[in-house]
This record gives C-alpha cells, structure tokens and sequence, in this order.
C-alpha cells in the first residue's frame, strides 16, 4: 500500500465505530482502535467445557520375567553442539501479577529455557468489522498499542533480560485476506503484499516502539492447513523474499516454514533454500511435530545438504492422544500424557534436532479456540500455578538439555518400549535418560565406552513413576563402566554423575 492510501485508510478507520463478534467491541480509545474482543489478567476466561478431574491412572504390570536390554554409550561420540531446549509461551500471563511472583522461580530457574516462542497477538491486530481495504499498519500499530497487549510486550522485554531468544509467533493474519474470510482460510494471493506489511508492521512495532529484542519471526504459523492463514509453498516462497528484507532492517531475521509436521515442511523448504535472499536471513529452520518420527531427521538431512550450518528447531511438540487440551479438556491420562511427550522429546534430539520447543508452558486464555487450554506444565491462574505430575517428568529431562550439550552415540539391544536419549552436558559430565513405556519391568545393563568411560563410578539417580512423581532415589554404582539396574513399568528415570553439575561454572570464569 502507498503513503497516500495508508493515511486515507487511517482516516476510515478512526470514524467507523464497529462491533465484534458475541457482541464485543473493538472500539476506540481517544480516536486510536482499541483491542476489546478478550479479557486479560488473573480471570481471562472463558472456561468451557469443564475441566476434567485428573483421573487415577491404573495398569496391571506384566506378570513376565524383566526383559533383558542392554546399552552400550560412547562417551567420546558425540554430536555438535546444540542450541538448547525451550517453551511456547502465552505472553498475555504477565497480565496476571501472580505469574510475575513465580516466572522465575518454576519456570526459568528450574528449566534453564534457552528459547522462547511467544506469538504476536492473541487475536489478528485488525478489527473484524473493517475491509481488507481499510486495514493497514495505523490500524495494526492501534491495536497492539491497545491496553490488553500492554503487559504482554513488557513479559517479551523480561524474556530478554534473562538472555532468552525470543522467536515470534504470527498465528494467522487478518481474516480479511483469505478467501473465505476465516483466520484460517487460504490466503488470497491477491493480498499477499498486504500479509507482508501485516508481519513486518508487528516486528517493526514490537522492535522500535516497545524495545522488544526478537531473534527470527516465522513467516507464517502452519502454512499447510493448520491454525493461521492457509499458504501454498510458492506463495510462502514469494512472501518470505518480500519479507526478509523488511524485518532484516530492524535487526531480525525470519524462520520457516513452521509446517505442522516434517513432511509438509520437506514441501515448503526447497523454494525457501533455494532463493538467496531468504536462505541468508534465516535464523533456522523451524517446524512442528507432534509424534516421534523419522521426519525429523528427513528435514535435517534436507537442510544441511544444503546449508550445513543452519540450525533446525522444533518449534513445537505435544501430544494430542489424551483429549481436546485446546478445548479445554484436561488430559485423561495425566502419567500416559507425560510419557508420551517425553518420549516425543527425546527423539527430536536422537534425529538431529538442534532444540525443540514444547506447546505449552502454562494454561491461558487461547482467543482462536475460546477456551483456556490445558497444556501447561503449569496450571491456569485459575487453579493458583500448580504443578501438574508433567513438570516433574520434564525436571528430569530438560536441565541436562543447555546450550552446548552434546548427543551421545549409542546402541540399544532389545527394549523396543525403551527409548533413551545421552548427552555430556554443558558442563562435561555425561546424562542418561531413559523412558520405559513398557508395562513390565526391564532389566538394563548399561555399558559405558570410551576414555571416560571408568571416569564416574556414582551416579544419582531420578525417578518419574508410579507412586514416586519426580525426586533422587538414591545412588546406581558402575563398575568399570557397566551398571545393572531394574526399570519400573511406566517410568522415567533419570543417571547423572554424583556430585558434578550439568552445567559450565560460571564463577570460574569470572
């Protein structure tokens, strides 16, 4: 759009008083367009449907002899660096002072994340009442200056005081741009230089009048058919070419194609590589997946065929097994649901992964769905932050998961329900993880090779299981390098070396 439609669109848009959906506003403040279609702070609602109890979980263990599995390590294999691990984040949390008492302590102390992904809106910052026409960056400015986002950009500004990353989010431009006229519909190619002034209007926003550091943008969130515009990889191709260099010139750098699984992004990737402008500016290559999958690897390989250096994030993981958690359901199976992410967790990083993002870190109103989701780690402010038994399985998982950590060469003999994940850690000193979901016990010899390998004779051990959620058990020793050790049913459990830190001392280098 030229200077001289923009202004005239401004104009139309402070005299049009107009009306959202359920008989919301989304009003005026002063002559400036004002966000009113959400709530905010401790009581964001809405809460349907009602929340599920978590339900007792039984099994019945199997009445079978310990499977016999072996796994040998070698401590002096190791992949290169990884960039760490992280969380999605709902930044409309800090509108509720409760969060910002506990931010620190359960979350960024425990978790060390090294990346965070926060979206740009809880809703497209373009009222619903306007045509494509009317729309544009006075509008968009408006609406994210508008009071509900006011706390939502300060939480971006605390992220980056910790030396987080932060990568935005875009889910979904305005819905006055698609088709059918849906936030989720296909975008009209006739408005893709419009969806460019949308994304770069929210960077430039963000990174010039709220002094917000961003590391990348995506171009757009789930381009293949998920939650946000709908985008064929030609036209994603041409919107990131246009868009590279408009947010390059406020310092950040975009990442794609933030598909909804690896497959899809093996379709988007080969045009986004092979323009110059777009593989120059990107920060990495992001994509969701929710399940553990050769995909993975398949969209690593891909990558460093062609651009060996160029990171590739997960952007996204869960599980959708164990209920509609963006309707608001809790998962019916709260110990299944663990294992299962977990296990996802773990073979992100065993195919090539450099860090993987969980969805999400703490329950909040999600506009786009009408509900407060149950994904968290932590509960809602309705349920006053607690714990849910998932935090604890990621307790002993993610701090072993830093920038500089390294995955470790391995060979697993039998345990096809074992799955397994070694790393030396920022620090130097190895970590085992191991998720058993085998519903009878395994019996594990564990074999340690290399220089080291006879380095660490005590080992703490970590267990997430059936009537112990999290917490040291106790010491597994190694004799010249093997330990034999019984995995409960359902577990995870967790060897690092007694006494060390995973972590570099940063005293000593001060």
């Amino acid at each position: 759009m030229n200077i001289a439609s923009r202004a005239c669109t401004w104009l139309m848009s402070v005299s049009l008083v107009v009306f959202a959906p359920g008989g919301l506003t989304t009003g005026r403040d002063n002559g400036i367009w004002a966000e009113t279609r959400f709530h905010t702070g401790c009581d964001p609602g809405p809460a349907h449907p009602p929340p599920w109890p978590d339900p007792i979980v039984t099994h019945t263990a199997s009445p079978d002899a310990p499977e016999q599995v072996t796994l040998d390590i070698d401590l002096d294999e190791a992949s290169a660096p990884i960039l760490g691990s992280g969380f999605n984040f709902e930044h409309a949390l800090w509108s509720c002072p409760a969060f910002r008492s506990l931010f620190r302590t359960e979350i960024l102390d425990p978790f060390q994340p090294a990346i965070a992904r926060v979206d740009s809106g809880l809703l497209p910052a373009a009222p619903a009442e306007l045509s494509a026409g009317q729309l544009g960056p006075a509008v968009y400015e408006s609406v994210l200056s508008s009071a509900p986002y006011a706390d939502s950009w300060r939480f971006m500004r605390r992220l980056n005081r910790t030396g987080v990353k932060v990568v935005l989010g875009i889910w979904g431009g305005p819905a006055q741009f698609t088709f059918d006229g849906t936030r989720r519909g296909v975008l009209d190619p006739a408005h893709y230089d419009d969806y460019v002034d949308y994304v770069a209007t929210i960077v430039h926003f963000l990174v010039q009048h709220e002094n917000v550091r961003l590391w990348a943008t995506t171009v757009a969130n789930e381009p293949d058919g998920g939650d946000g515009n709908q985008i064929p990889p030609q036209g994603l191709a041409y919107i990131a070419h246009q868009l590279a260099p408009r947010v390059a010139a406020d310092g950040v750098m975009l990442y794609g194609p933030d598909t909804a699984d690896g497959q899809n992004a093996l379709d988007y990737l080969p045009l986004l590589l092979a323009d110059p402008v777009v593989a120059d500016n990107l920060a990495f290559v992001g994509f969701h997946q929710y399940f553990p999958s050769s995909q993975v690897g398949d969209v690593v390989s891909m990558v460093h065929a062609r651009l060996p250096q160029l990171p590739v994030i997960v952007t996204e993981y869960t599980s959708f097994g164990f209920g509609d958690l963006d309707d608001g359901q809790e998962a019916h199976n709260e110990f299944g649901y663990t294992l299962d992410i977990t296990t996802t967790l773990l073979s992100h990083y065993r195919q090539g992964a450099d860090a993987a993002l969980y969805w999400d870190a703490i329950d909040y109103l999600q506009p786009g769905h009408d509900a407060i989701t149950r994904w968290g780690l932590l509960r809602g402010p309705g349920r006053d932050f607690a714990r849910r038994p998932r935090y604890a399985g990621f307790l002993q998982i993610l701090p072993y998961l830093q920038p500089g950590a390294r995955i470790l060469a391995d060979r697993q003999l039998g345990g096809a329900e074992l799955h397994t994940l070694e790393v030396r850690t920022a620090g130097g000193p190895p970590a085992i993880l191991l998720i058993s979901q085998d519903f009878g016990e395994l019996d594990l010899t564990v074999e340690l090779q290399g220089a080291s390998a006879t380095r660490y004779p005590s080992w703490s051990v970590t267990r997430f299981a059936r009537g112990h959620v999290g917490g040291i058990m106790g010491r597994q020793r190694f004799q010249d390098g093997t330990a034999h050790l019984i995995l409960p049913p359902r577990s995870i459990t967790t060897l690092f070396p007694a006494g060390e830190a995973p972590q570099p001392d940063s005293s000593a280098a001060e």
